[in-house]
């Protein structure tokens, strides 16, 4: 395809609460329209899985283009955040009717990033035009010494922020004059939920992912298993109910009833010790996860970056650096490049600057 016939790119970004749509136009160099939907907690809690919100979810884009009085027919290709789809790679993928059925399963650990997927295809298929995912949260290159998990029947897999993570790097090694190859890195990306990897040659080689590393604003982390085994088989818990617990209703909501890091804040400065415990230990757990990926890098660590919603708290920053300050150089790029990642990969597949995949 050649760059005159690309008019516009739809990215469609799902959080856990919220779901980020921009528009990028004139070869993704402006922003026709922009969007951050923050839904109703209690709304998205009462669907079974995170794929079932997908009607949910695509309704509101829709009614937010058509109250802008945007014509979808100006669109050349949707985007959407890679999601939980086990065995794939880094890069971009054009959606097919067997990723979106893959990406659909309940079997898949649930996290809003395969709604990426999902959203784009059905939103793209009616008009006729292509949809395509990039870094998915499952491209990974882990270790072989990585995927042991200490039972011979289960492997890990490689799950984390990949399209941020390598987006910041990109950035800060940019800003230093390198190539982000050539550097190795730590990246902590902190939302609802939180992940960390270690980074080398542009690939994720082990990670701290949502089930096996820190807690975070609604995730549990690791927890004892001997613990969360009594749990599963105490009679008050469904297979459902731990699924929340693991993802959703786990981590700092667990504790406190909120994954709003700025409403912790709040209680924390009108004197509630119990919450600026919690949110400590929290950022102990970050750090504890930063630590043991260092190993990954024998210690060569360039830098470690603290990104995604939560790095803009100073508080839990401050406290991570407080613990594991001594590893390497702390950067904190809060917020993330997700959008314009999505966007310009996908002008790549388009213009046939990279390869595109296909399931």
């Amino acid at each position: 395809m050649d760059a005159k016939d690309i008019k516009d790119i739809l990215v469609v970004n799902p959080g856990s609460t919220s779901t980020k749509i921009t528009i990028y136009t004139d070869q993704c160099t402006k922003i026709a329209f922009e969007e951050n939907i923050v839904h109703d907690e209690k709304k998205i809690l009462e669907f079974p899985n995170v794929a079932s919100q997908k009607n949910y979810r695509k309704g509101i884009i829709l009614g937010e283009l058509d109250i802008a009085g945007y014509d979808t027919d100006n669109l050349t290709a949707v985007v959407g955040r890679g999601g939980m789809l086990f065995g794939l790679q880094g890069g971009g993928y054009k959606i097919n009717k067997k990723m979106y059925t893959e990406m659909a399963s309940p079997k898949l650990p649930q996290h809003a990033s395969s709604l990426g997927a999902l959203l784009a295809y059905s939103i793209a298929e009616p008009l006729g035009i292509p949809s395509y995912i990039y870094d998915s949260t499952m491209g990974c290159d882990l270790l072989d010494i990585a995927k042991v998990t200490g039972i011979a029947e289960i492997e890990k897999y490689g799950a984390t922020h990949l399209l941020n993570s390598r987006a910041q790097a990109i950035k800060y090694a940019k800003k230093q004059g390198k190539d982000y190859k050539e550097m190795n890195f730590i990246n902590c990306h902190m939302g609802g939920g939180t992940t960390v990897n270690a980074m080398r040659g542009g690939k994720v080689i082990d990670v701290a992912a949502y089930d096996d590393g820190p807690m975070a604003m609604e995730r549990s982390g690791g927890v004892p298993l001997l613990l969360f085994k009594d749990l599963c088989f105490d009679g008050k818990h469904t297979e459902e109910d731990m699924e929340k617990l693991i993802a959703g209703k786990g981590g700092v909501y667990s504790y406190l009833g909120t994954k709003d890091a700025r409403e912790v804040e709040k209680m924390i400065d009108e004197g509630d010790t119990y919450a600026e415990m919690i949110y400590e230990a929290t950022a102990y757990q970050v750090a504890k996860s930063i630590a043991g990926l260092s190993c990954a890098l024998e210690g060569k660590v360039d830098v470690i970056i603290l990104t995604g919603g939560v790095a803009y708290s100073k508080l839990m920053t401050d406290n991570i650096k407080k613990f594991c300050g001594h590893i390497a150089p702390i950067e904190v790029m809060p917020g993330e490049s997700e959008m314009e990642a999505l966007a310009q990969g996908t002008m790549r597949m388009l213009l046939g600057e990279e390869e595109t995949k296909e399931l």
